[in-house]
């Protein structure tokens, strides 16, 4: 008898192990690695201190990078959630893509110039870099029509 109690308790004792295992390997698949959480930090830091140009341009190499590496499409998608956290406070990105949905309510396309004019109050620098990033968000679409390129909003941001 106390073989058997001590087998099922040995039994027992195998099945937590093993159950711990698997839940700390599904943790570990869920983690992002430590290279993105410094990218993020960075990219947070430059916000913080007022540096949107630069944390803008982290945005977009992350987003590039995702894009090449075809990193898991759940690491993908959690990285595209986290960095459309941080644009939310960008004032210029938001604005952007706002003045280009509204100037898309008439027509279903808008110049890159009429844009830029339309947001004279930012550098064409910012204004390009932005719907930069929208392109890699899917929240836009370019298209080139001779000199100019036309920027078309998509209804429904594909992450």
């Amino acid at each position: 008898m106390e073989a058997v109690m001590i087998s099922v308790l040995g039994l027992f004792a195998l099945g937590i192990i093993c159950w711990e295992a698997w839940r700390e390997r599904v943790r570990a698949s869920k983690r992002i690695p430590a290279e993105w959480q410094a990218a993020l930090g960075r990219i947070a830091n430059e916000q913080e201190l007022g540096h949107y140009r630069h944390a803008r341009q982290g945005i977009l190499q992350a987003c590039r990078r995702i894009e090449h590496h075809q990193d898991s499409a759940r690491l993908a998608k959690h990285l595209h959630v986290r960095l459309a956290g941080l644009l939310a406070r960008d004032p210029i990105y938001t604005e952007v893509v706002r003045t280009i949905r509204s100037a898309c309510a008439e027509e279903p396309a808008v110049s890159e110039v009429v844009l830029c004019l339309t947001l004279g109050d930012y550098l064409v620098e910012d204004i390009r870099q932005c719907m930069a990033i929208a392109e890699s968000f899917g929240q836009i679409r370019r298209r080139e029509a001779g000199a100019d390129s036309l920027v078309i909003p998509r209804p429904t941001p594909s992450m």
